[in-house]
């Protein structure tokens, strides 16, 4: 009986010694204090990231019913210049506009291709019949048919597809 009590006090010798240590000291505790660290960075980020994501996807999906509004009724929002201007306020500084019509690719053309576009003609119109975007607001779309009569007095009918592709901050980067 004699041993029994000396092998339960030093082993209750050990334990308490190892317990009353500092358990903020050990290497285990900063390891694990440094993964904790690591991973709230990474939700933190993930969550950042998601804000950004639905900040673009919001900001995409306000231009693109803004847009939709002025193909419908070009003078529903201003006067030609007012309604120019809304649609230069939507696109990034580099925006690259491929206009079938009237050609060009860059910034300045985009404006000359929506004023020709939409006001070029009295009788010329645009009617958009399906939309889309994704759920990210990276890229967005519509199918569309463009009417109105040429130059040389022929009507004209010019189904496309539009693909356009958005800034992060949700303005239009190409279309």
């Amino acid at each position: 009986m004699g041993r029994r009590i000396s092998l339960g006090i030093v082993a209750f010798a050990l334990l308490a010694t190892g317990c009353s240590s500092d358990p903020t000291e050990s290497d285990e505790y900063a390891e694990l204090k440094r993964q904790l660290a690591t991973v709230t960075a990474e939700r933190d980020a993930l969550l950042a990231e998601k804000e950004a994501t639905r900040a673009r996807y919001e900001n995409a999906l306000a231009n693109q019913e803004t847009m939709g509004a002025i193909i419908a009724d070009p003078h529903a929002l201003g006067t030609e210049e007012e309604v120019l201007d809304l649609l230069d306020s939507m696109a990034a500084p580099d925006v690259v506009s491929g206009d079938l019509a009237f050609g060009g690719t860059r910034t300045g053309i985009w404006r000359i291709g929506w004023r020709n576009t939409l006001f070029g003609s009295d009788d010329m119109s645009l009617r958009t019949w399906r939309d889309w975007l994704s759920e990210d607001g990276s890229v967005g779309g519509s199918l569309w048919t463009w009417y109105g009569t040429a130059d040389n007095g022929e009507p004209f009918a010019i189904p496309g597809v539009e693909v356009s592709r958005f800034t992060d901050d949700g303005l239009y980067e190409e279309l």
